[in-house]
């Protein structure tokens, strides 16, 4: 059990670190810090916290830096504490109410986690990473119909997630207006209220069931449906703040550019996530050696659920 003034020296000494990137001597921490003790009584605390597995000693220094093992202690026992305070609340509410009127101004899916990235990124600092929703699992608003020639319409998918998508369809012969807007009908009487994920069966159903002389424009637009639905099933990842990284290149360790990387590549990240099931809004940390991805390691992961 970590005592509390070896709790309040191991506090120090990652904030210290954070701040300067340089390893922490114990005479640096009683300069820094008021801790009413001798440099000698600091010196056997980080001894102690040490010997625990808290902070450890680089290659050559005579101060100390903090173990992933440190770093959970700080999060788990010293930063929640502090999420309680009064003025902590307040920033929170405020950044939320910021996030609320610009993002309310947004409808289309990509832009609003595009924004929602960025603003992320310009609040912390860092790097900001929103995993796109399971659009499978949403009801369909609508399917739309716009012919753009006498043989060519735009199929546009809108579920209730307020994402819309369209596909260009060619078909094999002349439409009228009045068979698009009848077909369309017959399109949206299945569709509306239902799950994208249900949408394929209830499809098919309807043209089996269509005059022949509409066959074979339906299966176009059925085709370009099904087409929408098969991108929705893509793993996908809204992120900014990659300069941040940049700017901090030499907490990294060597290993940006391959953290960079798999920014890029999305699918190991993309499977990293899916790994840990949210059930609330309520922050996790992953610290360090806790990320399955290699190319984690040398970063921490604070990760949160999100809603509509």
């Amino acid at each position: 059990m970590i005592s509390v003034r070896n709790l309040a020296v191991l506090r120090a000494i990652i904030e210290d670190f954070i701040a300067t990137n340089e390893p922490v001597a114990s005479k640096s921490l009683v300069e820094r810090h008021n801790f009413g003790v001798s440099s000698a009584t600091i010196r056997n605390d980080m001894a102690a916290l040490e010997e625990e597995g808290y902070i450890t000693a680089p290659h050559t220094s005579s101060g100390r830096i903090p173990t992933d093992k440190g770093y959970r202690v700080f999060v788990d026992q010293l930063i929640q504490a502090e999420a309680e305070s009064v003025e902590i609340r307040k920033n929170f509410s405020e950044l939320r109410k910021l996030f609320s009127k610009t993002l309310d101004q947004l409808t289309d899916l990509d832009e609003r986690l595009e924004t929602s990235a960025q603003m992320l990124a310009k609040a912390t600092g860092e790097a900001a990473v929103i995993q796109y929703p399971n659009l499978n699992s949403v009801l369909v608003r609508a399917i739309e119909l716009v012919k753009v020639s006498s043989n060519r319409a735009l199929v546009i998918l809108i579920t209730e997630s307020e994402r819309i998508q369209q596909h260009l369809v060619v078909f094999p012969v002349d439409v009228t207006d009045d068979q698009l807007q009848q077909l369309r009908g017959k399109v949206n009487s299945v569709a509306v209220g239902v799950l994208i994920d249900d949408l394929p069966a209830l499809l098919k159903k309807t043209l089996e069931a269509v005059a022949p002389a509409d066959k074979a424009v339906l299966q176009r637009i059925v085709d370009g449906v099904l087409l929408l639905i098969d991108s929705n099933r893509q793993d996908k990842l809204a992120y900014a703040g990659t300069t941040n990284l940049v700017r901090n290149e030499d907490q990294f360790g060597g290993g940006l550019p391959s953290l960079l990387e798999t920014l890029d590549e999305q699918k190991d990240l993309f499977a990293f996530l899916n790994n840990w099931k949210l059930d609330s809004i309520q922050p996790r940390a992953i610290i360090g050696s806790e990320n399955s991805v290699v190319e984690l390691t040398n970063s921490s992961l604070l990760l949160s659920s999100y809603h509509n």
